[in-house]
């Protein structure tokens, strides 16, 4: 990967939000000349990132405006690099991140409170010229026991162009088209407790499988993607729900994008609750996510159903057949 710039610092200061009229948020853009400020903006509707090749935003609320001093990352993987860990170079930085969704590690927000200096974290992101991934590094964390001023130094390398990217990959998938295979996602009962208890929720409709957990139990009832996961600890029974048409395959040679969308069909719809106790190895799943327009056929492939709970699957994905 190409380094575009190496340790650009931008600053968060609660002195100028109250200058400024103390803005519920703050938003840095990492573009590829650098971080800047963007205007600050009250409402959520207002959010500047607008477009999918637009550069990455980082958020920050102010403490001035009674909100919870948190950093909100842009719905990208992003990984906390472990404290004495060497200093990632731009490959280690993006594979971090991508790991990061394969256990549900990645950081959609985080309290400043806890910030400390030295403390980093790399994102990864793609837009229309590539992917892109930074490097975020904590080098001054100000006030007690509120956090006044934060600053970060940025670095930032680049991947191939989309052009390159394209010819690499034939274009955009198509109807029918194997868009990953045999990827692994993994649902830890221990990540689950680390979030308050928060549900688990697995999307399978991008590039890769990617896993996210909510922040505490309250959130239970809201989306839980394609795979939700209810950990024990809300109730002692650890328990996936399949959030589209799922069927389960039933012996014989794993099907074929044809023959798995026709299982899922034929499945339940949105209503399918299985216990990870009762989930054996080699367990597979047809799923079909009609308003994505996608298949997609998951296998456990690890399983412990006892303290540690844990479950890792395989996905493989295709884009779902044009009409017949």
């Amino acid at each position: 990967m190409g380094l575009l710039y190496k340790d650009k610092e931008v600053s968060f200061s609660n002195i100028e939000a109250i200058k400024n009229g103390c803005p519920r948020r703050v938003y840095v853009a990492f573009a590829d000349d650098g971080p800047r400020v963007l205007s600050s903006m009250s409402m959520e509707s207002e959010r500047p990132r607008e477009k999918e090749d637009a550069p990455p935003i980082l958020e920050w609320q102010p403490p001035c405006s009674f909100w919870q001093g948190e950093f909100g990352f842009d719905g990208v993987p992003v990984a906390s690099v472990p404290k004495g860990a060497a200093e990632p170079d731009g490959a280690g930085c993006r594979d971090a991140a991508r790991a990061s969704l394969i256990d549900g590690t990645s950081i959609g927000r985080y309290s400043t409170r806890y910030l400390a200096v030295g403390e980093r974290f790399c994102e990864g992101f793609e837009s229309a010229d590539g992917s892109r991934v930074i490097l975020l590094r904590v080098v001054k964390v100000s006030g007690s026991p509120v956090v006044e001023e934060i600053t970060l130094a940025a670095t930032m390398w680049a991947g191939p162009a989309a052009e390159e990217k394209a010819e690499a990959t034939g274009g955009l998938p198509q109807p029918g088209d194997k868009v990953y295979e045999n990827v692994p996602f993994r649902l830890v009962e221990s990540i689950a407790k680390a979030n308050d208890c928060g549900v688990g929720t697995v999307g399978l409709g991008g590039s890769r499988p990617g896993i996210s957990f909510h922040n505490g139990p309250g959130l239970m009832l809201s989306g839980t993607g394609d795979i939700g996961y209810f950990p024990g600890c809300l109730n002692g029974n650890p328990k996936l729900r399949f959030g589209a048409y799922v069927g389960r395959v039933q012996g014989g040679a794993d099907p074929d994008l044809a023959a798995c969308q026709d299982i899922a069909a034929r499945g339940s719809r949105e209503s399918l609750d299985v216990l990870v106790s009762d989930l054996r190895l080699g367990d597979r799943f047809c799923i079909f996510n009609s308003g994505e327009d996608f298949v997609a056929l998951v296998k456990v492939t690890e399983l412990s159903a006892t303290d540690p709970v844990s479950v890792t699957f395989s996905a493989t994905r295709w884009e779902a057949p044009g009409p017949s």
